[in-house]
């Protein structure tokens, strides 16, 4: 029963991806073959059951574009929904059709080519990422000399010379070139704001430093607030990190925890020992 089990989870795991994957990147799924597993390997079958790829791939297909990536021993290529080779098997690593183009890597060096495996941006990059909707259709790459942003025709928004990986989040990059040395860049690349702060938070869990429009800043030790233009929001006078959500944060301050507005308006919670037992 455990392998039933097991089994049966896998399936429901590959059909989840699948149906999600088909809804968010094509609009006729129903043309692309489904996949299925035999023996540890992976083929696909169109609509009746029929098979159209046999299972000789090691991971599950999903088409996007016409094209999946596909994997034989230890090489990445990428076929067509009837099987044939569109890019060769010569890859080390890769990454779904996306925004047009495949990332792929080779002996450490990647870059990105199109749906006939034609490069479009050279494979100099020590590791690339997605072209994303939710960073403007735009990719973080990290370069030979430090991390930067480029987008689809491989021109640097940001140059990749950064110490830390940026960060992209509601319409604004954040980059760092070294301590007390950020800068907020519009997404063409255009500079907006310097960030000369001791230090800048960024929010573990949701994975970005702006957060509901503000960043949280210290200087001297000082917790506070400043939104995309630099402007101070919250005064530096608090003395822990925190982040505001839907308009609020909860503030440390001599002892005391305070429920903040974005108009630093304080409503006292209770003594900062009492809320962290």
């Amino acid at each position: 029963m455990v392998a039933v089990r097991v089994i049966w989870g896998l399936y429901f795991f590959v059909f989840c991806i699948f149906s999600s994957h088909a809804s968010a990147g094509n609009n006729n799924a129903d043309e692309y073959p489904i996949p299925f597993e035999l023996n540890r390997s992976w083929g696909a079958k169109d609509k009746n059951g029929v098979i159209v790829i046999p299972p000789i791939y090691k991971n599950v297909l999903l088409f996007k574009g016409g094209i999946s990536i596909a994997r034989i021993d230890k090489k990445i290529g990428y076929i067509d929904q009837n099987g044939g080779i569109a890019i060769p098997f010569e890859y080390d690593k890769g990454l779904n059709f996306n925004h047009g183009l495949v990332g792929v890597c080779t002996e450490g060096k990647c870059g990105y080519l199109d749906a006939k495996g034609n490069i479009v941006i050279s494979l100099l990059y020590k590791e690339i990422d997605y072209f994303r909707d939710e960073h403007g259709g735009l990719a973080i790459v990290k370069g030979e000399h430090g991390w930067g942003v480029i987008n689809t025709a491989g021109r640097n928004i940001i140059e990749p010379v950064l110490r830390t990986k940026p960060s992209i989040s509601e319409g604004v990059i954040i980059a760092f070139k070294g301590a007390r040395d950020g800068m907020i860049y519009d997404m063409k690349g255009n500079q907006l704001t310097p960030l000369n702060y001791d230090q800048i938070a960024y929010n573990v869990w949701a994975g970005k430093y702006l957060n509901d429009n503000l960043f949280t800043v210290a200087i001297d030790g000082k917790w506070g607030f400043i939104d995309k233009a630099g402007k101070v929001i919250i005064p530096m006078r608090y003395d822990k990190r925190a982040f505001f959500f839907e308009g609020y944060a909860e503030l440390v301050r001599d002892g005391k925890v305070y429920r903040v507005d974005k108009q630093g308006t304080e409503e006292l919670i209770g003594d900062w020992q009492q809320a962290t037992p």
